[in-house]
C-alpha cells in the first residue's frame, strides 16, 4: 500500500512540476521535509513514552528500582551469593 502511495506521490509531483515550474518543486522539497520531520516526530514520541513509562515504573515499583539498581552497580545484598552467568570464556576477576 505504501509504494502504490509513493508511486502516486511522484506521478503527481511530476505533473506539478510540469504545469506550475520551480513553485511546485518548492512544493515538493516541503513536503519532503514535512515527511521526514513527521518521521523524527514519531521517534521522538515513542521515545518520551517509553521515558515516561520507565519514569513512573521507578516512582511506583521498587522491586523494579532494586533490580535495576543491582545490575547496573552489581550489587548484591549482605549473605547472598552471585553466580554471574556469562557467554564467554574469560575467567573471573579475583
Amino acid at each position: 500500500m505504501e509504494t502504490r502511495r509513493k508511486t502516486w506521490l511522484l506521478v503527481g509531483s511530476l505533473a506539478l512540476v510540469i504545469a506550475f515550474g520551480p513553485g511546485a518543486i518548492q512544493w515538493v522539497q516541503l513536503r519532503w521535509r514535512q515527511h521526514v520531520m513527521d518521521q523524527r516526530l514519531r521517534v521522538l514520541e515513542a521515545k518520551r513514552d517509553e521515558l515516561e513509562t520507565e519514569q513512573q515504573r521507578l516512582k511506583t515499583d521498587p522491586v523494579y528500582v532494586e533490580n535495576r539498581i543491582r545490575s547496573t552497580f552489581k550489587v548484591a545484598k549482605p549473605g547472598e551469593v552471585v553466580v554471574p552467568l556469562t557467554d564467554d570464556n574469560t575467567p573471573p576477576k579475583r
